[in-house]
């Protein structure tokens, strides 16, 4: 899909986790980068060591790395949390944070520049607001204008980026994007035989998916709940034993169990359950021919044996 265009630049990038050349490049590589435009930054040279760059101390040396670059409309940031410096710092405290990406803010602003900062999830599993789950700080969202997270669809084999804050767009939608993983051969690596270099790259499907980030993950939980999903098949299986039910009298049944919709909609869809529109424009459920809780096609007036 396609909404509007970004402006022609360079980029500069900070990457902390992954190799510089053997994953980041050849990643740049099959997402169609013009790799001529995109500056890695690596380690800080230091009295004949290398260390990390800390946006604690080394601000004004990325300033005019920047403006040696020249042109630079994005600057990435991957993870954040790796550059964030060492020493007194401490990641939980609001200020502490602050007192950091409040500086690198201003002068990304200063300079006229995006700047994209990555994150990682943490632990927090159960918690379903996207800004909650950042690292550990809330300062890190806050310095944000905009929030987005990736979450798995795992019943739709792809992920989702969701938008967990929106401080400057007008659209006020959920805007929610699905996209998946494709790999392309990119190069030749002549120091192992020639063999082809594979890098994946993400294709977005086109159109918005209508769910939040809430509900979006929300659902990523329950996936990973055996026990909910556990209790949303015994219940479709009991209901529907008997015959076709009323997908709103379902519905009414899961809501009484305390079983969400997104872990009943997984259940439905593990089993296999068929869901058919009437004439009168209501939906029933069924379970498939070849279900052994359901009694055989014989006739309307076959009886169904309950097990």
């Amino acid at each position: 899909m396609s909404e509007g265009r970004s402006p022609i630049g360079n980029v500069v990038i900070l990457q902390a986790e992954d190799g510089l050349s053997d994953t980041v490049v050849p990643r740049l590589a099959a997402a169609g980068a013009d790799l001529g435009r995109v500056h890695l930054l690596g380690l800080v040279a230091e009295q004949g060591k290398k260390r990390m760059l800390s946006l604690q101390t080394d601000l004004e040396l990325l300033r005019r790395k920047i403006i040696e670059v020249g042109d630079v409309k994005l600057a990435v940031i991957d993870p954040v949390s790796a550059y964030m410096g060492v020493g007194k710092l401490d990641s939980y405290r609001t200020t502490d944070v602050r007192a950091v990406l409040g500086p690198l803010v201003d002068m990304l602003e200063e300079l006229g520049i995006a700047g994209l900062g990555i994150m990682h999830f943490n632990k927090k599993v159960d918690v379903t607001n996207a800004l909650l789950r950042i690292s550990d700080s809330l300062a890190f969202g806050a310095a944000a204008r905009h929030v987005y997270g990736a979450i798995d669809d795992s019943d739709n084999g792809r992920k989702l980026l969701v938008r967990a804050k929106n401080n400057l767009a007008c659209r006020d939608t959920a805007g929610t994007l699905a996209y998946r993983f494709n790999s392309k051969t990119v190069g030749r690596d002549p120091d192992k035989g020639n063999a082809p270099i594979i890098a994946p790259y993400v294709e977005f499907d086109s159109g918005y998916v209508d769910v939040t980030a809430t509900e979006a993950m929300h659902a990523a939980n329950e996936f990973k709940s055996p026990g909910a999903r556990e209790r949303a098949k015994t219940l479709l299986r009991d209901l529907l034993a008997g015959g076709p039910i009323a997908q709103k009298e379902i519905e009414e049944m899961a809501k009484a169990e305390d079983i969400g919709e997104r872990t009943l909609r997984t259940a439905k869809k593990q089993l296999h359950i068929r869901s058919t529109k009437q004439p009168d424009g209501k939906w029933i459920w069924e379970l498939p021919e070849d279900d052994g809780l359901k009694a055989p096609d014989r006739g309307d007036n076959v009886t169904p044996i309950r097990g």
